[in-house]
């Protein structure tokens, strides 16, 4: 490991699960995941009628915890985070527990209060997602926040004592749900939203989702739909989804809902109590779409101790791609940024008016930075490992149809510009004219990479003219480009077939910028 690296460990005590998450961050705040360990708890469960957690119950969740502490230490955590949520903080003898905990395993444990664990998963969205309002709704097993925010600022949120596991086990009969125990839990959670006038004074706003609730009814959506792209998050539900599961997960039985293909099986129960909470909050709110997050507690607590700055939306991507180069990249970053200046500058000087600029300008900014993100791997061919790390590497800031578009612009690359194959499996997600999207935006990048190909930034500057269907680049260089006027006839085939525009080009050598 790299010595300017350190390694910090979160342990999250949900309601229905414990879970330790080893991250390796840099001092400039880039980290990723290195470990990640989960047990079911189902805390919610070990609380006895006076509303207490008995000694044995305390006994069974030390195992889990000295384990997870010590494959902390074995990855040489300098900091460790243990973070408690709803089914102990609700407890009425929760100081015993944590008291109890801490002095069995070693750990020091933080009991979070509601509007600090709403506060921890609003930071660990807005690092993962540049959405700038919405709210954020965390369905765990003992509790549900939920956040609203507005210009990536937090202005409310509350703390429901209802969550997947306490609904179960309060509602759920011995054969499973009747249509009155599900309208009550119904009425429970609407009776509580009622004291809060804020939750029905924003609709068509977002609702962001946090917790396996959530990300499980995405899994059952996406292969209902056999969806191309297993990612969850950025995945959206939509209303007609969230009103199928909520109608149909209660009307079957646990042994039907085994067999469903993308929920766990430790979930087959506590699903249901959760959808049913779902489909409440988002009628009540009036969302227009429910988006889920695969970032929410843990991350919030890791950026508080890493003290990271919450980033603007569009800053979001950048992030993320710094995170990738930091972990995962062998090239230059002084050539990559020449790229990414390079392109930025011909996709500037060509993007027709009233096009979508943002998502072109973005796609090139990932796609010129993460190019040879695939040499990592192994440098030949490096652009079909390129596009696979583009289909699953935490770009968490593009939406589905941006990753895909990503990809695609890695595949028209490996394959000189030739038609590809790969759009049409995506086709659900692609909107018409995205292979030419992806095509012209692969020939700018083309471009850009020959202009710099010996890695040495020769080229000064590059002036443009453009006559109807010829682009002329004055290029001014600080030595002879030998390399990159080789590379650049092959690349302006590629521009011409994706644009229709033959790119021609003068070249002045200045021994002074």
């Amino acid at each position: 490991m790299n010595d300017n690296r350190s390694t910090v460990g979160i342990i999250d005590i949900g309601s229905n699960s414990i879970r330790v998450v080893v991250y390796e961050v840099t001092p400039k705040g880039a980290y990723r995941v290195v470990k990640e360990c989960k047990e079911s708890a189902r805390l919610s469960e070990k609380i006895n009628a006076d509303g207490n957690m008995t000694q044995e119950g305390m006994m069974a969740i030390v195992p889990v915890l000295s384990e997870f502490r010590n494959i902390c230490t074995s990855y040489g955590c300098e900091r460790v985070r243990v973070a408690a949520t709803a089914a102990i903080r609700n407890a009425g003898n929760a100081l015993d527990i944590v008291e109890t905990l801490n002095r069995h395993t070693g750990l020091e444990i933080e009991l979070l209060s509601g509007e600090e664990e709403a506060y921890f998963g609003f930071m660990g969205v807005a690092h993962g997602i540049g959405v700038s309002h919405g709210f954020i709704i965390d369905i765990g097993g003992g509790s549900t926040e939920i956040t609203l925010f507005r210009n990536r600022e937090l202005l409310h949120s509350i703390s429901l004592p209802i969550g997947a596991v306490n609904s179960n086990y309060k509602y759920a009969g011995a054969s499973g749900w009747s249509d009155q125990a599900s309208l009550q839990l119904q009425n429970e959670v609407e009776s509580h939203l009622r004291n809060y006038e804020w939750l029905s004074s924003h609709p068509n706003l977002p609702l962001i989702g946090l917790g396996g609730t959530i990300r499980s009814l995405g899994k059952l959506d996406q292969r209902r739909s056999k969806y191309p792209l297993k990612v969850t998050h950025h995945y959206e539900l939509g209303k007609e989804s969230i009103d199928y599961y909520a109608d149909l997960l209660p009307s079957i039985s646990v042994e039907q809902r085994r067999r469903l293909g993308g929920l766990s099986k430790n979930r087959v129960d506590i699903i249901v109590p959760g959808v049913l909470i779902l489909h409440t909050i988002y009628k009540y709110i009036k969302s227009r779409s429910c988006l889920i997050s695969g970032t929410g507690l843990r991350e919030g607590l890791l950026h508080d101790i890493i003290s990271s700055t919450l980033p603007e939306p569009q800053r979001v991507v950048e992030r993320q791609v710094g995170s990738l180069l930091a972990f995962h990249s062998t090239a230059s970053l002084k050539h990559l940024r020449q790229v990414n200046l390079l392109s930025g500058q011909l996709l500037e000087r060509l993007w027709e008016e009233g096009e979508d600029a943002g998502i072109a300008s973005r796609l090139l900014y990932v796609s010129s930075m993460l190019y040879k993100i695939g040499s990592s791997l192994w440098y030949h061919q490096f652009e079909k490992h390129t596009m696979y790390w583009l289909l699953n590497a935490p770009l968490g800031g593009l939406t589905h149809r941006e990753i895909v578009l990503a990809a695609l612009i890695a595949e028209h690359r490996a394959k000189n510009g030739k038609q590809t194959s790969f759009s049409l499996y995506h086709n659900s997600i692609l909107k018409d004219q995205d292979d030419k999207l992806a095509a012209r935006l692969a020939a700018l990048l083309e471009i850009a990479i020959a202009l710099d190909s010996s890695e040495t930034q020769p080229v000064i500057s590059v002036a443009t003219e453009r006559d109807n269907k010829t682009l002329l680049l004055k290029i001014k260089c600080r030595t002879q480009p030998y390399i990159e006027l080789r590379e650049l006839d092959t690349a302006a085939k590629a521009f011409h077939k994706a644009w229709d525009i033959k790119l021609k080009w003068e070249v002045l050598v200045s021994s002074t910028p």
